[in-house]
């Protein structure tokens, strides 16, 4: 077993040997963001929050610039595709409201709300939207602060 004193002064030794600079990280620029790619990225992402990665997301599902990943999670059958996205985001709940609605207006969707309702003692604002082609997306708002928000991005796409 190695003694404390002895793996603190490796550490340089491990570390070192990772190499040089990690790739960049990919953005996509405008209201969406790609996971960091390399050990280097991640860190540097860690310390501004956890970029959203967009595996596995359909194109219609927009994200407020600068929002750190929370979780997600995605599901299908011979019917449809469907996914949850959980995001937070430092900025005015109403802003993120906005940009949601824009968003989902912009792409097609009709949009019904928002409806606002207090879920343990948390403003949430739910805006819900669905397209002709059968696609529909439910995003909630949820207001941490004044001047932070977490969102909530439920989507589906049929398959047939």
């Amino acid at each position: 077993m190695m003694k404390p004193h002895l793996a603190i002064a490796a550490l340089p030794l491990l570390l070192g040997g990772c190499g040089g600079e990690a790739p960049a990280a990919k953005t996509g620029g405008g209201p969406t963001e790609v996971a960091a790619s390399g050990i280097t990225e991640i860190v540097k992402s860690a310390a501004k929050g956890n970029p959203i990665p967009r595996d596995n997301l359909p194109d219609f599902v927009e994200t407020y610039e600068g929002g750190r990943y929370g979780t997600s999670f995605f599901g299908s059958n011979e019917k449809r595709k469907s996914g949850t996205l959980l995001y937070t985001v430092a900025a005015a709940p109403a802003d993120v409201v906005g940009f949601h609605m824009a968003s989902m207006k912009r792409l097609g969707f009709e949009v019904a709300g928002p409806k606002k309702r207090v879920v343990r003692d948390r403003n949430e604002t739910v805006i819900e939207g669905t397209a002709a082609d059968g696609r529909s997306l439910t995003v909630v708002v949820i207001e941490q602060s004044p001047a932070e928000a977490t969102v909530q991005m439920n989507y589906v796409v049929p398959l047939t």
